[in-house]
């Protein structure tokens, strides 16, 4: 199956049209509460913040399938919870934070070895972990060797060299993982099995997908420029546009039945 990414948008503004309002105020609420939630202390706030932001996203790729099928998806379609589609989306997000971390990492300790800067590396990390935020004199001293270390790498062509190659090989897996939560949520496949169906997939049309995640960023963009505000239409527009355009490199089947049992 090949992405056209006209009809990838097309067919995205077009669903966001069908029922607006429901998308937006859904934004909104799912906003209000993850930023409600995150005020609780300790981690507790962070863990129950994720949890809306998975249940969100969830309720989101719901709205957008039933729309792309001409149907009008309500307020509680979307905000139905759905235990089994949050846990897969989260550890198969969670494997892919990781594959990403693993190489960010890799590619950072490369480059600070083939600036021969390890030295002042292990000096500013350790800096860190016991600085005081109140003392401006060390906060002052831990930028200057911040400072010193990024002249460091930027003065080395092999640092600077092994970066860029990181930063390629993310952007390469990002791209292939761009469908992770369709494929998550409507497949219901193994965390190893979704990652490999969507390097299997898009990586034939990388290009195509790449194009169409740029004007998925240039939208989400413009919804920031709006005062921020434009993110609640914003942010739905973008996940209806990601449906139409896995329905044509995959399939329209929902073979768990979270998305279209209503």
């Amino acid at each position: 199956m090949s992405l056209s990414v006209g009809t990838a948008l097309q067919d995205g503004w077009t669903t966001f049209r069908r029922t607006p309002w429901t998308f937006v105020f859904f934004a909104l609420f799912a906003f209000v509460l993850s930023t409600v939630v995150d005020l609780l202390p300790g981690i507790a706030g962070y863990i129950v913040s994720s949890l809306v932001d998975l249940w969100a996203t969830v309720g989101l790729i719901r709205g957008a399938w039933l729309g792309l099928k001409r149907e009008r998806p309500s307020f509680g379609d979307l905000i139905r919870i759905d235990v089994l589609s949050i846990w897969r989306l989260f550890s198969r997000q969670f494997l892919l934070t990781v594959l990403l971390g693993v190489i960010s990492a890799t590619a950072a300790i490369l480059a600070v070895t083939a600036a021969d800067a390890g030295e002042l590396a292990q000096s500013i990390y350790s800096q860190i972990q016991v600085i005081d935020a109140s003392n401006s004199e060390l906060i002052n001293g831990l930028i200057t060797e911040i400072q010193g270390l990024a002249l460091a790498i930027v003065t080395s062509p092999v640092a600077v060299l092994v970066l860029l190659l990181g930063a390629v090989i993310a952007i390469y897996i990002q791209v292939n993982q761009m469908f992770l939560g369709f494929l998550a949520v409507v497949k219901g496949l193994g965390p190893i099995a979704t990652l490999r169906e969507g390097f299997r997939t898009v990586q034939t049309q990388w290009w195509t997908v790449f194009g169409l995640q740029v004007m998925q960023l240039v939208i989400l963009l413009l919804g920031l420029i709006a005062f921020g505000f434009g993110l609640l239409a914003a942010i739905p527009v973008v996940v209806c546009i990601t449906a139409s355009a896995y329905r044509q490199l995959f399939d329209g089947d929902d073979p768990t039945g979270v998305l279209t049992g209503r």
